[in-house]
């Protein structure tokens, strides 16, 4: 039977738990936690202690539930065992389907501010995902309220790049979670006190269903051989195998 060990995200853990119990390959699931997005450097360093530890012949293929997610998986080497990784930039792409879709809602409205349970539920508060995981503003707001006040916080976002000036729209992504209408409210309810526009829209576990199946088309996943990392590749392909 084929193994396969998928290292997700604990933001896509709906995702990559419901599309494991459809296929017949044995999955076996590595979570980290979301927070790690926060500092690419760590995550990379989080997520090649992860590949590192998986043993020669323990799977067939390591699953990255990642996009680049800010360079996090760019420089990261595949030992012994191939590392499949979808051609994305981050798990907002994930949370629609394609990276198709997610481009044409960029090119839609680039200053977009991204809300979905899956991600709402585990950072507490409520908070959401800036433009292309760009960082979490209410994280980052949040933390200098705790230290310096509430003043001293508006004050150090502003001059950090006026917080929210460059988002004009809030997207909740829909992603059959049942009883999400909380979420979606006080997503809602943050858009309409940061003066956004606000949306709703449906998500498709396409892109992770096809990680986890093994239907890795060339155009969607990059399959990284042993002896090789991850490198971004500035092109529509976004990424490409390099040997190391």
């Amino acid at each position: 039977m084929t193994h396969y060990i998928a290292v997700t995200c604990s933001a896509m853990a709906r995702y990559v738990y419901s599309a494991a119990a459809g296929v017949p390959s044995a999955v076996s699931v590595r979570m980290l936690d979301q927070g790690l997005h926060i500092g690419p450097k760590t995550l990379r360093e989080r997520l090649q202690d992860e590949i590192d530890a998986i043993e020669p012949d323990e799977c067939d293929a390591i699953l990255l539930v990642y996009g680049i997610c800010g360079t996090s998986t760019l420089g990261l080497i595949a030992r012994h065992t191939p590392v499949v990784i979808p051609r994305t930039h981050d798990c907002i792409a994930l949370y629609l389907g394609s990276h198709d879709r997610y481009k044409e809602e960029f090119d839609a409205e680039p200053g977009t501010y991204w809300y979905s349970v899956d991600y709402m539920e585990r950072k507490g508060g409520g908070g959401g995902i800036g433009a292309s995981f760009t960082g979490d503003l209410d994280a980052q707001y949040e933390e200098f309220v705790k230290k310096y006040g509430k003043d001293n916080a508006d004050y150090l976002m502003e001059v950090m790049g006026n917080w929210g000036e460059h988002y004009k729209r809030a997207v909740f992504i829909d992603t059959g979670v049942p009883d999400s209408d909380g979420y979606e409210d006080m997503a809602r309810e943050q858009a309409e006190t940061r003066g956004w526009n606000f949306e709703r829209k449906i998500g498709d576990p396409r892109l992770v269903e096809m990680l986890i199946r093994g239907d890795w088309q060339s155009d969607e996943f990059l399959v990284v051989p042993p002896g090789h990392k991850i490198e971004q590749s500035f092109d529509e392909r976004l990424i490409d195998a390099v040997p190391v």
